[in-house]
């Protein structure tokens, strides 16, 4: 059992349940930010005008690619020398960054807390939600069981400290309890939907069996898994996810809390190629839009198809608008009304076309992801896409040179946009699009 100098006990709101955003800003919103345009809610609007790109100049990219793999420099301790981060690397026959992103990234997993280590026949290398593991025995690569590591461990009085629930006293008595018995602990209907969404096979890859039933800590209900820890909350709590959103718990940074990670593999290295310097697009200044007439009280948001634009009401008075980017002509997005009915962040898509049809894309991960139609239509950032609004939704040259169309149906929103309405918008909000 850890002593209590391993973190504080003094509140459940722990760092590591915060949601992963707000370290994954990225080279755009490092430019804004230097700009004075970004704020924790969004974008600061020039008055008239929507501003869709950042400003003229160097952008200093906070990841790049290296041979063999990606480098990252977000989760560096402050101390740490200039530049110097951790690799995610194919090496040997350790094949981390094809199944980095195979896993979804840093949307799914966070970026990276360790180099690689070995403990008995298994290299490690931990993320800030999920810890990779390559088997000396198969060769495979999976998301380690951390969950039932720590229980092995004789961690679940310190895990409940920070809003993680215990082992269910079955399993503990019986860790060959059937598949069935461990799935009837779904009693909550959005942690069990979240953990469904991809299908069955992925969440049991990706999260695990449950290892206990929903549990109530202060703001939010958590349910634990073998690989994972899902939070719902519930109360409105400053600088954490808004009521109705469920967020993972960042493993990784409980095993560091934990000094569960060697000494060594915290160490960070110095990057095998120089960070790159890039020029940043062009701006693009959209002329604001006149909003369509206030569509009644309470919290409604208006997606125009016609005017790629959206608006925010609360109580018939606007309190954000901005340009989108809506589904090519071939697959338009839905006209009517709706209402966001799952939340998700972060959150990696998957082509349901094969690669032979001209609609496939490759996985693609986003930071907030609002859905709206059992089909699948978000409102989500779109981190690909650097300008949106009128004339986007169609094949266009956008002011960096590149020819873009449509989203494939979803509506697409600048990262400051996506991040205000998913801090605006709970569970159940209407959603009205227009023609």
């Amino acid at each position: 059992m850890p002593s209590d100098d391993v973190g504080s006990r003094d509140s459940l709101i722990a760092p590591f349940v915060r949601s992963l955003a707000l370290t994954r800003r990225g080279a755009l919103w490092q430019a804004l930010a230097g700009a004075g345009l970004a704020t924790a809610g969004g974008l600061l609007l020039p008055a008239g005008a929507a501003l869709a790109q950042a400003a003229d100049g160097e952008s200093k990219v906070p990841d790049w690619d290296v041979p063999g793999g990606h480098f990252y420099t977000q989760t560096a301790p402050p101390d740490a020398p200039a530049d110097s981060g951790y690799l995610v690397a194919d090496a040997g026959e350790v094949p981390f960054w094809r199944e980095f992103r195979t896993l979804g990234g840093t949307a799914q997993l966070g970026f990276p807390l360790s180099a690689r280590y070995d403990e008995g026949p298994n290299t490690y290398q931990v993320m800030q939600v999920g810890i990779m593991r390559r088997s000396g025995d198969t060769g495979q690569v999976d998301l380690h069981p951390v969950f039932v590591a720590f229980a092995e461990m004789g961690m679940d009085d310190w895990l409940q400290t920070r809003g993680v629930p215990a082992t269910a006293p079955a399993l503990r008595q019986n860790p060959d309890l059937p598949v069935e018995t461990r799935l009837s602990w779904f009693t909550q209907p959005a942690i069990r939907a979240a953990w469904a969404f991809a299908g069955e096979d992925t969440a049991r890859a990706r999260y695990g069996l449950p290892m206990s039933e929903p549990q109530r800590f202060g703001p939010f209900i958590s349910q634990r898994f073998e690989r994972a820890t899902l939070q719902l909350w519930l109360d409105a709590v400053p600088d954490q996810p808004a009521p109705g959103t469920v967020t993972t718990v960042q493993a990784g940074e409980l095993l560091k809390e934990a000094k569960l990670i060697p000494d060594p593999a915290l160490a960070t290295i110095a990057p095998p190629a120089p960070r790159p310097v890039v020029q940043a697009p062009r701006p693009q200044v959209v002329p604001a839009v006149q909003g369509p007439e206030a569509p009644g009280p309470g919290r409604q948001v208006v997606v125009s198809l016609g005017r790629q634009w959206w608006w925010a009401y609360q109580d018939g008075a606007v309190v954000f608008n901005g340009p989108v980017t809506t589904g090519m002509p071939e697959l338009s997005t839905p006209t009517g009304r709706f209402n966001i009915f799952a939340r998700f962040s972060p959150y990696t898509m998957h082509s349901p076309w094969p690669r032979s049809s001209p609609y496939w894309y490759e996985p693609s991960s986003m930071t907030y992801a609002m859905q709206i139609t059992g089909n699948g239509v978000f409102l989500h950032d779109a981190p690909w896409r650097p300008y949106y609004g009128p004339g986007t939704n169609v094949w266009h040259n956008d002011p960096d040179g590149v020819r873009r169309t449509g989203s494939h149906g979803c509506i697409n929103l600048p990262f400051g946009a996506a991040q205000f309405l998913w801090n605006w918008a709970p569970m159940g909000t209407a959603v009205l699009v227009t023609g």
